[in-house]
Formats: structure tokens, sequence, C-alpha cells
């Protein structure tokens, strides 16, 4: 049994046209893309399309090591006080906000 039979047509339909729409719109924003090219855009658009959620939540260690290497103090014994949690927090809120 060939597999387009086990997929409903409407489902088949809808996936199609939002194929052809993404490289239509491809040929038009990307003019010399080869075909390979053309593919892998194609293909990361309709991931991006899907509307699952892919954002990247940022943890208090890696908040401490994006920012630890940058702080700097005048005095020697300077414990570099920082409150990791909030600063992950802003950076996520900061990253994930919608465009408006």
């Amino acid at each position: 049994m060939a597999i387009s039979r086990l997929i409903p047509k409407d489902v088949r339909i809808e996936a199609h046209r939002r194929v052809s729409a993404v490289l239509r719109c491809l040929a038009v924003l990307v003019l010399d893309a080869p075909p390979q090219q053309s593919k892998r855009l194609a293909n990361k658009l309709l991931t991006l399309a899907d509307g699952k959620d892919r954002s990247v939540q940022i943890t208090q260690e890696q908040a401490r090591d994006l920012i630890l290497p940058h702080l700097q103090c005048i005095r020697e014994d300077c414990p570099h006080l920082c409150f990791w949690e909030p600063i992950s927090r802003s950076l996520n809120i900061f990253f994930n906000e919608e465009e408006g």
C-alpha cells in the first residue's frame, strides 16, 4: 500500500499548498540559490511555520558563563556578588519577547 494512501487527501493537499508557497517565496527572496540550498531553506521555513515552541531557555549557569568573564571589580577582594536566577530570567524575557 502506498504511503500516500495512509495520509488523508485534505492533509496531502494542504501540505502541497504550503510547500508550493514556500518555494515560490524562496524563488523571489533568494534568486540564485542552487536547488540544494533552496531545499534546505524550505525545510527550515516549513519547520518554523509548524507552530511548535522551539525557544531556548538560558540556565543560571549559562548566564554566569556568559556574564562572569566580563565583570570587573576595582577591589581585589570583590566577591562578584551576582544573582544568576534573575539575570537568566531577564535574558530569557529579552530574547523570547514577541516582536511587535
